[in-house]
């Protein structure tokens, strides 16, 4: 029987912004800001205002993301940590196309953003799909 943690995350960039299929980092915005600064008008170049403005926002939307990244990540570690307070205990739930399953929880699984309690069956299930949780069966000699 083994039973431990382990994890298949990818690491992610947490300066990347995901909008639509696209990863904007705040270097983006301060290449297009550059850009935009180059190209103006010289007879009515930007006022001083409008570029502070900017660069307020673009320092905003970096430590909005930052926030974001480190309460993902927070969550994911109690996440984990009540996964594996699980193990050796029983449970039922759902497995990932609704049908109910049980099982003793022999070890976690970090897949992403999700985690997984691996069960004695060799049947897998969300932690997020736990519906009902007991001690682990007492076995008799």
């Amino acid at each position: 029987m083994t039973t431990g943690v382990t994890s298949s995350q990818s690491p992610s960039s947490p300066n990347q912004i995901q909008n639509k299929g696209l990863n904007l980092q705040a270097q983006d915005f301060i290449k297009m800001m550059i850009t935009q600064l180059q190209n103006q008008d010289p007879t009515q170049p930007m006022k001083n205002e409008e570029l502070l403005a900017q660069m307020s926002q673009i320092g905003q939307l970096e430590t909005s993301t930052q926030l974001q990244t480190s309460l993902k990540s927070v969550t994911l570690q109690t996440q984990i940590g009540s996964a594996s307070a699980l193990i050796g205990k029983s449970v039922q739930g759902l497995d990932s196309n609704g049908n109910p399953i049980d099982g003793l929880v022999n070890s976690v699984k970090v897949d992403g953003d999700s985690v997984d309690l691996q069960l004695d069956s060799g049947m897998s299930m969300a932690l997020s799909n736990v519906t009902s949780i007991g001690p682990a069966p007492v076995v008799t000699k």
